[in-house]
């Protein structure tokens, strides 16, 4: 008997082995390897559920499931993560952006229309802020220092 390698099928059984390896959103987590893997919107999955994968885009989703099941988060696996709209790229030499940083975000921008003048983030890290920042204000100058210990 053949396995099922419908969309539908693989999405499933997918979210099934991630939820068993600990993920808090198996589902999508999923998703997102299976459109990687495919070269799809998101929409393909829902639209055609039915489709059948290929040779090729199964064994590529099973090399992403490897990695994410072993602990990788996903914006690793992908070398991708949105932040405020913007895709930036990330590696594990990078801190992935979090939902608490755009809260961050719309603090600075309300303080930053209060006042006029340069901005300046201090201390950057990745230049997540700085970036989600300059793209709200584009008509205003904005430094992003970074600072590491001296060798």
């Amino acid at each position: 008997m053949s396995l099922d390698m419908s969309i539908e099928a693989v999405l499933k059984r997918a979210s099934l082995v991630l939820s068993e390896s600990g993920s808090d959103s198996p589902s999508l987590d999923a998703a997102v390897l299976l459109c990687h893997a495919l070269e799809k919107p998101r929409s393909y999955l829902l639209t055609w559920p039915e489709k059948e994968l290929t040779t090729e885009q199964a064994t590529q989703f099973d090399e992403l499931m490897a990695r994410r099941t072993a602990g990788e988060p996903v914006a690793y696996i992908l070398g991708e993560r949105e932040f405020w709209s913007l895709p930036l790229n990330v590696a594990p030499s990078t801190l992935i952006p979090r939902p608490d940083t755009e809260r961050l975000v719309e603090l600075a921008l309300d303080k930053a229309m209060l006042i006029d003048g340069d901005l300046l983030d201090l201390g950057t890290g990745t230049g997540a802020i700085a970036l989600a920042l300059a793209s709200e204000l584009p008509k205003r100058q904005l430094q992003a220092w970074i600072f590491s210990k001296k060798r």
